[in-house]
């Protein structure tokens, strides 16, 4: 069973879910993340196929480890930041207003398209067209996503720096 680029956030949002204390319904996912129903649950299938996610009595939860060694070296390489021009969105990578780091971020930004965002840079796509939705409708998930892309496009120092942060926020340490 292969995985999609959808399921990454799909696992990431269950992480959120987790980590806010929150439970949610196949639906409630399906709009918090803008993918179909029937996409959360064949992704749901194959996440714990891929033992990124475990379920239990019922519900769904992500597997930290397996899911932070994923994200922070499989990912990469499975679906490589590409640059497709320069324009207006959401930023991204260190250039996320919700990101702290030592990084300087990147002069022009790195943006997610996104029809009338506020930063104008080079436009990257993101991992899944629903990501810079799904970010935009939780904090953590735009953490993660925005730590997973300074991955996806890091040179050496930055890799290590963003591999350390998202470690220390999938465990819920920072």
């Amino acid at each position: 069973m292969e995985l999609k680029s959808q399921d990454t956030l799909l696992a990431l949002k269950y992480w959120s879910l987790k980590l806010d204390g929150q439970e949610s319904s196949v639906r409630g996912i399906a709009e918090a993340i803008g993918i179909s129903a029937s996409e959360v649950s064949k992704g749901t299938k194959r996440l714990v196929a891929s033992h990124l996610v475990v379920q239990r009595s019922g519900r769904v939860f992500a597997e930290s480890g397996a899911l932070l060694e994923w994200l922070c070296y499989g990912v990469r390489y499975a679906y490589p930041q590409e640059n497709v021009g320069y324009g207006r969105g959401m930023a991204t990578s260190w250039n996320c207003p919700v990101l702290k780091s030592e990084v300087s971020a990147p002069v022009p930004p790195l943006v997610w398209s996104v029809s009338g965002g506020d930063v104008e840079g080079v436009l990257i796509k993101p991992l899944h067209d629903s990501v810079p939705l799904a970010a935009s409708r939780d904090e953590q998930l735009y953490r993660a996503m925005s730590l997973l892309e300074a991955i996806r496009g890091g040179k050496p120092r930055e890799l290590a720096i963003a591999r350390d942060l998202l470690a220390r926020l999938i465990k819920g340490k920072l």
